[in-house]
């Protein structure tokens, strides 16, 4: 079942700052993988890290996953009638503390579900996120009208959350990572000289 997409003017003011947010943070993601040359982004700068490409993939795997719980979330909660937020106010303000996700010196293990086959290149990894990225964001469109509060999940690391700051984390992913990413190209770049 699908829902047509409300066009951006007609977006509850909550769920289009969520749209903006992810776009502002994958901008980030996209600049980073940039940074690092394309000759390098397929080696890994030790053999228990993982290369440019896997922590793109990784990211994909997650924002896909994240779109399909969105979906699943808003599906019931509108088969159990439940309406639109009355609130109007930042979601992404209320998010306890953004540091915990970004902060590089706590060590965050994934999940096997989401860790990387190794087997997509950097390009493909690319155009994986671009997909994933429109999945959210079809994801969330589609649940205009729909309260994202009362809709909570556990998040492996994070504990539980309710759908909004599980897209807020989602955006926050994208900057861990890129910020791994650029590690990443640091270490290969200064193993070169």
């Amino acid at each position: 079942m699908s829902f047509a997409t409300a066009p951006s003017s007609q977006l509850h003011p909550r769920i289009q700052e969520l749209i903006d947010y992810l776009a502002e943070h994958r901008h980030r993601l996209h600049e980073a993988v940039a940074s690092v040359p394309p000759s390098l982004r397929e080696r890994k700068p030790a053999p228990d890290r993982w290369s440019v490409a896997e922590v793109v993939e990784h990211v994909s795997i997650v924002e896909q996953r994240v779109a399909a719980l969105l979906t699943r979330k808003v599906l019931a909660a509108r088969a159990e009638g439940v309406g639109p937020d009355p609130e109007t106010g930042s979601v992404v303000s209320t998010y306890a503390d953004p540091y915990v996700v970004v902060d590089r010196s706590r060590k965050i293990s994934a999940p096997a579900a989401v860790h990387p086959t190794g087997a997509v290149d950097t390009t493909a990894g690319t155009e994986a996120l671009v997909q994933s990225h429109a999945a959210l964001v079809s994801s969330l469109q589609n649940a205009n009208g729909v309260n994202l509060a009362p809709l909570t999940a556990t998040h492996p690391a994070l504990g539980l959350l309710n759908m909004y700051h599980w897209v807020v984390s989602v955006a926050l992913h994208d900057d861990r990572h890129a910020a791994q990413i650029r590690e990443i190209g640091r270490s290969l770049a200064g193993s070169q000289g």
